[in-house]
């Protein structure tokens, strides 16, 4: 049996290039039909309709050039729907729009996108279409955490914002709120004095600062050094009222938990903790004095039991089972427990101690215990000792 010939170096790299190349191109061809759906009003598609669609003709292409035959097939699909998709579609100019977004430096990510954010695709409602300026990964969005709170804030609750944002983006979690005066503010400019990354969700274009009182704040963030901007909306939309609501899913949506500072009785911040818990986002809020207004709706949170109450940023931490890893570069990272791997963690201290001893204490097989430690070991967050003695990372944040 004879052996054929191992390609050479050059070669694969040449082929791998070319299969970036064609997924690019591919990419980019796809994205021309979904910002025409995104821009088409008055349709009655929505975003919901529009991925059946997608998911029907397996293409945003095919969907977008679908035949009025072929669209006609669709039971969820009403004839004058169709009909005014039709007419609607051949008025979208896609090199202009496309040519909006270059000049504007915005990226846009699409529902289907790689990058788009895993989290936001579970939500009951979430954007066809994303529009950023800066730079975030997926992994930095993986750890998010959502802070938001009145636009009047206290003292108390200024102090509060930037401590609970500087830690937490110090232990590696990135910020998430809404660029408004007051808490949220303080809470991206915490994140950024912690070395940290913040995002800002707008109720406008990602390209139009509000308020513009947040300049310096809106300029570190489009241009990457500290994190995003992000919008539903189209570069060049306005902020007008109605915005603000729907633009606190996306707040909720992006994050793992919501951070509820300071909130009055009818705080817009309570909407973001309301979706928030029906989108089964941990939600939690600082309690206050009973007689201070602009701790009614966080001591209601508390008292409903939709949120948990939190003295700092490690109670935050110890809710969403996270922990922070230093890296090589010295740069956080979260790991999040589950189990018995939590089980496993919450009695490893930094003084050392015995296999035997955790297996007695937690009741576990050896094998279990072996493999569960391991876990803990490869995760940064455990070290093994001469001996079968263990004990936690010096530098890795703690959780009760």
């Amino acid at each position: 049996m004879g052996c054929g010939k191992i390609p050479d170096e050059d070669l694969l790299r040449e082929i791998s290039e070319r299969a970036e190349r064609e997924l690019a191109h591919d990419l980019a061809k796809e994205l021309h039909y979904w910002l025409g759906f995104d821009q088409l009003t008055g349709v009655g598609l929505g975003a919901k309709r529009t991925r059946m669609l997608f998911e029907h003709f397996l293409s945003a292409e095919a969907a977008w050039n679908a035949t009025a035959s072929e669209l006609k097939t669709l039971p969820w699909l009403k004839p004058e729907q169709i009909k005014q998709f039709i007419e609607k579609r051949a008025e979208i100019d896609f090199e202009k729009l496309l040519g909006t977004l270059e000049k504007e430096g915005v990226t846009a990510l699409h529902f289907y996108h790689p990058l788009y954010p895993s989290r936001l695709r579970e939500i009951a409602d979430p954007p066809l279409v994303l529009y950023m300026k800066g730079h975030l990964t997926p992994q930095e969005l993986d750890h998010s955490i959502a802070i938001v709170g009145t636009r009047r804030p206290t003292a108390y609750g200024q102090r509060l914002a930037k401590e609970f944002s500087r830690g937490l983006a110090q232990a590696g979690a990135t910020i998430v709120s809404g660029m408004a005066v007051g808490i949220d503010s303080l809470c991206h400019w915490g994140a950024i004095e912690g070395g940290g990354r913040t995002v800002a969700v707008l109720a406008s274009g990602p390209d139009l600062c509000y308020p513009t009182s947040n300049r310096p704040l809106y300029n570190g963030l489009i241009d990457g050094t500290h994190g995003a901007v992000i919008s539903e909306f189209f570069p060049g939309t306005k902020p007008e009222p109605w915005r603000f609501p729907a633009r606190n899913r996306i707040i909720s949506g992006l994050s793992k938990g919501v951070v509820v500072i300071e909130a009055g009785a009818t705080s817009g911040s309570l909407i973001t903790a309301e979706i928030g818990f029906e989108q089964s986002r941990e939600i939690f809020a600082i309690p206050g004095r009973i007689d201070a207004p602009m701790s009614m709706g966080c001591n209601k949170l508390i008292a409903a039991t939709k949120a948990q109450l939190v003295m700092n940023y490690v109670d935050v931490l110890n809710g969403l089972n996270w922990v922070s890893v230093p890296t090589m570069q010295d740069v956080p990272s979260m790991v999040e427990l589950f189990g018995r791997e939590k089980e496993v963690f919450e009695l490893v201290t930094t003084e050392p101690i015995h296999f035997d001893v955790l297996g007695q204490r937690l009741e576990m097989s050896a094998g279990e215990l072996s493999a569960t430690l391991t876990m803990l070991e490869l995760a940064g967050i455990v070290e093994r000792l001469p001996g079968d003695w263990y004990s936690r990372q010096a530098k890795v944040t703690t959780v009760k």
